[in-house]
């Protein structure tokens, strides 16, 4: 859908949104799943944030797994391409406002969305007010990923790692960081 990664439940065969958790089709069609902030990060920043956090590998080693771990560097500060065949799983055109492939991180709120372009993150971090509250967002040093945290509580709101096309079309009204 949209380009984006349809995930389906071995039980009902449900199909979900990954970005909203929403079942898109089947019989729990119309259903939300909970969904909290998980944030990227390779093993080596995660060890530095946290040295006593223990990792588990899995023993499966499909072409799936192999490509993951090849294209996920370049996933994040390469630019890459869009295959031909996600463009038939969109309906509408993609929002002009950024192009297609912007990498970024889109942060949610109570139904509210802003996007921050990765390359409008300045190496030291940025400091945001948005909805009456404070955001902080910078890229981690050991491996440039993007995160945010609100500066009152310290706790990581809403956010995912995107291009562009896939936020602007699951929160098509969402506002844009402009420093």
């Amino acid at each position: 859908m949209n380009g984006l990664v349809i995930l389906i439940d071995e039980e009902t065969n449900s199909l979900w949104d990954h970005f909203t958790g929403e079942a898109i089709d089947g019989p729990l069609k119309g259903q939300v799943l909970d969904v909290w902030p998980v944030r990227m990060a390779t093993v080596q920043a995660a060890l530095n944030e946290y040295p006593e956090a223990t990792f588990s590998f899995s023993s499966n080693h499909s072409f799936y797994k192999w490509l993951a771990q090849i294209l996920f560097p370049k996933f994040i500060h390469t630019k890459v391409w869009l295959p031909f065949f996600f463009r038939w799983s969109m309906q509408t055109d993609v929002d002009p406002r950024l192009p297609e492939l912007t990498q970024g991180l889109g942060i949610i709120l109570d139904g509210q969305a802003k996007y921050y372009p990765l390359s409008m993150i300045p190496s030291n971090g940025l400091e945001d007010r948005w909805l009456n509250r404070s955001l902080r967002v910078e890229c981690n040093e050991i491996d440039g990923v993007p995160r945010a945290v609100w500066q009152e509580t310290g706790e990581y709101p809403m956010q995912l790692l995107s291009r562009w096309y896939g936020f602007s079309f699951t929160y098509p009204d969402c506002e844009i960081y402009k420093s």
